[in-house]
């Protein structure tokens, strides 16, 4: 009971000051707001509810030699917060897909209130999304059921070996770690923790033979 209740309440102070940082944007962009799988319109076996993810994407991301050769892209972007941090690195390109066709349209509306060009997000399933081989870097925060994670890594997989080329992975509060470590070639190479695991942070490394 007091597990559940420090649960919630760490979940409306992250919600809180998560809205008031939205009210910092000019053109009232949210990112924030989260939204349920029912409200997101998918059913929950086919991928998680939307939170923002959080700032220290920044901190994370400054571990790693980001140059205009790279580019990433957001599995299960919701609405965009992930890509809207990204885009201060100079990454080529900044892609994003999402289950949820209002979740996407969010997205870009909120990249588009913001004069935020590089970002873009489609409307896609990870079960079945093919098109990464122009990425070598790619980040989660927690978006998909293990079943879903399974399929959509292996897709990257099979990219990666088509075009073999150095890939980093990060993911935000790392459900699947274990499967990642013990299933794929990825290796762990950085972790950011925190006293609340949503916040942890856990980064991969593909090396190109």
């Amino acid at each position: 009971m007091l597990k559940e209740l420090v649960h919630n309440g760490l979940c409306m102070l992250w919600q809180g000051a998560a809205v008031k940082n939205d009210q910092l944007f000019r053109g009232n962009a949210d990112f924030s707001s989260w939204m349920t799988q029912e409200e997101a319109g998918f059913a929950e076996g086919k991928g998680n509810q939307y939170q923002p993810s959080t700032d220290a994407l920044i901190k994370v991301l400054k571990r790693f030699p980001i140059s205009e050769k790279d580019a990433i892209i957001d599995l299960g972007c919701g609405k965009g917060k992930a890509m809207y941090l990204m885009e201060r690195f100079p990454f080529r390109k900044i892609g994003g897909y999402d289950l949820s066709e209002e979740l996407v349209q969010i997205a870009n509306q909120n990249f588009q209130k913001l004069g935020i060009s590089r970002c873009h997000a489609i409307q896609a399933d990870a079960m079945a999304y093919e098109d990464y081989d122009e990425y070598n870097y790619f980040y989660i925060f927690n978006a998909f059921p293990q079943e879903v994670f399974k399929v959509m890594i292996s897709h990257v997989l099979e990219s990666i070996r088509r075009q073999p080329r150095t890939c980093y992975f990060i993911y935000l509060h790392p459900v699947c770690h274990e499967y990642l470590v013990s299933h794929t070639p990825f290796r762990l190479i950085y972790k950011r923790r925190s006293v609340v695991s949503w916040f942890d942070y856990y980064c991969y490394q593909y090396d190109a033979c």
